[in-house]
Formats: structure tokens, C-alpha cells, sequence
């Protein structure tokens, strides 16, 4: 499992301490498989078999009524593509897209928690 550098003591946010191993370690919680955080939530999330078939409707009833305003989506390995399809339908829900691998998106989702952002992230278990 990779340790991952956290910030603060997090309080109820959600902080991803570790990763690996077919999952992850979010506030001292060991999650098995994929994950969908939000920032003081973490859910079990299982993503299709190939993920070039995820759109904005199958996330929508995850993120909720209100959706935030960001959306991670860490993808595993590095993304082979940019997923422009699936970034449109964000966009066109007033919602800005990030693609990463898994790693990066995990490094991401502590800073954007250690500075106060609303976002929501999908991880893809490595």
C-alpha cells in the first residue's frame, strides 16, 4: 500500500492515507475495491468493466441532488484517452472534469480537501 502525505488532522473529511492493494485507506477506514468520495463520505463504487462506457447519468444518482462543482475521476493506470466524451457531459452539468491515474487523483483529492474544496472523486482500485 503507498502512504499518501495528508494535511491537518482532517477531521471528518474524508483523507486518503493510503492506496493499493485493491484499495484504499480513507480516515483510518480500510475500503475494499473502487471508491466514490465525497468530502465526508466515502462510498463503495463499482465502475464498468470498461470504463470508455461511464457517463454523467450513471455518476448522477451517486453525487446526489446538489452535485459539486468538481469531479475526479482516477482512472487506474495512466488514462490511455482522454475521455473528451464524458468531460462533455460534466461540462454540460456545470461540472469541471479531471482525469488522472488513481495515484495522482488520490494526491489530488487530499490537496483539494486540505483547501476547502467541494468535489467528488471515483477511484478505480489498484
Amino acid at each position: 500500500m503507498v502512504e499518501v502525505k495528508t494535511f491537518g488532522d482532517g477531521s471528518d473529511l474524508q483523507l486518503i492515507h493510503g492506496y493499493g492493494d485493491g484499495g484504499f485507506r480513507v480516515s483510518g477506514t480500510r475500503h475494499k475495491g473502487s471508491l466514490l468520495l465525497m468530502p465526508r463520505e466515502a462510498l463503495p463504487w463499482s465502475p464498468p468493466a470498461d470504463l470508455d462506457s461511464l457517463s454523467f447519468d450513471d455518476m448522477k444518482p451517486l453525487l446526489g441532488a446538489s452535485p459539486p462543482p468538481l469531479f475526479v475521476l482516477g482512472t487506474g493506470g495512466a488514462p490511455m484517452h482522454p475521455f473528451s466524451a464524458l468531460a462533455g457531459q460534466f461540462r454540460e452539468h456545470g461540472i469541471a472534469f479531471e482525469l488522472l491515474s488513481t495515484s495522482a487523483a488520490c494526491r489530488t483529492w487530499n490537496v483539494l480537501m486540505s483547501e476547502g474544496r467541494n468535489a467528488a472523486a471515483a477511484l478505480v482500485a489498484i
